[in-house]
């Protein structure tokens, strides 16, 4: 029994360590139909950072259940306690960095300046379909709230015409 509780809890902690980042091609479902100010601007600097992940605590929990679970089965009565304790501290440390590696992650910090020629830095998750913007490239910068991406403007004409209007007749 203490064994299936110990894998159930560090199943947990895996799935939870393997939670998506938003990037170019991966939104968040809050982000769906909401609508994003975009504006145009061209790279200045990139250059790759690492990106320390969120640590949930998870891995903590399922090291420390798993360390106690493995350390109850040392010794008797008292000894077996704390085999148990000194386990789930063990496990829990060992958990926690465990975690925090699958969760850290490479992304890259660009510096731009947009067409009414503010400088921007945004520093962006970066997974393995997502293209690496060079210096001098023209990008679109989203903007919603306080998160920012940039996507590539390949996809977009250079220029568009001004649409039609309506008119409202009473």
């Amino acid at each position: 029994m203490k064994k299936s509780i110990a894998a159930a809890l560090l199943l947990a902690t895996c799935l939870s360590a393997c939670a998506k980042s938003p990037d170019q091609n991966r939104y968040n479902y809050n982000e769906v139909g909401q609508s994003v100010v975009a504006e145009f601007a061209t790279v200045v600097t990139v250059k790759e950072v690492d990106i320390t992940g969120r640590n949930t605590g998870a891995g903590a929990l399922a090291g420390a259940a798993a360390g106690a679970g493995g350390g109850s089965y040392m010794g008797n009565g008292s000894g077996s306690a704390w085999a148990a304790a000194g386990g789930a501290i063990a496990g829990a440390a060992i958990g926690m960095a465990a975690e925090q590696a699958l969760a850290d992650h490479k992304g890259y910090e660009y510096i731009v300046v947009t067409e009414d020629k503010k400088t921007k830095t945004i520093v962006q998750n970066q997974s393995p379909t997502d293209r690496v913007f060079n210096a001098g490239e023209r990008v679109l910068l989203q903007t919603k709230g306080t998160y920012q991406r940039l996507l590539p403007t390949d996809n977009l004409p250079d220029t568009v015409k001004k649409p039609k209007g309506f008119n409202i007749v009473d």
